[in-house]
């Protein structure tokens, strides 16, 4: 059976004093795809916040592969494994695509990440755009790039933000298989999305957050959620 990887009970959240996350469970294990959707930024943006240890305006229990994270501070998330990908985050635009995977990596304490030659072979996109600069890459892909920094740095558990706003449907095929490739290597991946028919065509469950609170959906591909 496989081991839990994140586990968050009963975490209520504020901010600016107001409450927005209210009693919020959930449990992944290594190789699910759990998402969270939600229409509100407010609650999107609070409860991805919250998770990394960014807004402290929280109460509860978030246990990381087991470890309680609910007092660390943000700087410290990383170490346990888990870690936000988004196509702001981590990426210099000066660079090539290159240059970018082999920036000096920060230090997880769950060991280390994948090769170059294992991300050109899970990228292939990346290996074609080796060389161009990070400007002339496609949100898309700009995104891909930041996700095959992440698998570089060793962390095991990926905080995926918004995808959908950036995937263009000409590379949302071979996003989908890439997925799918993370979970068979035991990666597990929190979709935080308001895009609700496309987290639920890859998620095994979907948490919708609604006025603060979250209904729990198991998901069966061939019945995808509605809008």
């Amino acid at each position: 059976m496989s081991k839990t990887a994140l586990e968050i009970r009963h975490l209520h959240v504020w901010h600016n004093k107001k409450p927005i996350i209210e009693d919020f469970n959930l449990s992944a294990k290594q190789g699910e795809m759990i998402a969270l959707v939600s229409a509100c930024k407010d609650s999107q943006l609070s409860l991805l916040d919250s998770l990394l240890g960014v807004n402290t305006d929280r109460q509860g229990s978030i246990r990381i592969h087991q470890t309680e994270a609910i007092h660390l501070a943000a700087q410290r998330v990383p170490d346990l494994g888990m870690t936000l990908c988004s196509k702001d985050t981590g990426l210099v635009y000066g660079l090539s695509c290159q240059e970018n995977l082999l920036l000096p990596l920060e230090r997880h304490s769950l060991g280390g990440g994948l090769s170059l030659t294992e991300i050109y072979d899970l990228f292939p996109i990346l290996a074609q755009q080796k060389e161009a600069p990070c400007t002339r890459l496609s949100p898309g892909e700009q995104q891909l790039l930041a996700l095959a920094r992440v698998l570089r740095t060793g962390a095991d558990i990926i905080v995926l933000h918004d995808l959908y706003a950036d995937f263009c449907p000409a590379i949302q095929s071979s996003v989908t298989t890439l997925l799918k490739q993370l979970k068979e290597r035991g990666y597990t991946l929190i979709l935080n999305e308001s895009n609700k028919p496309f987290a639920a065509s890859l998620a095994d469950r979907l948490y919708c957050i609604k006025n603060g609170r979250a209904n729990l959906y198991e998901i069966h591909h061939n019945h995808p959620i509605s809008a």
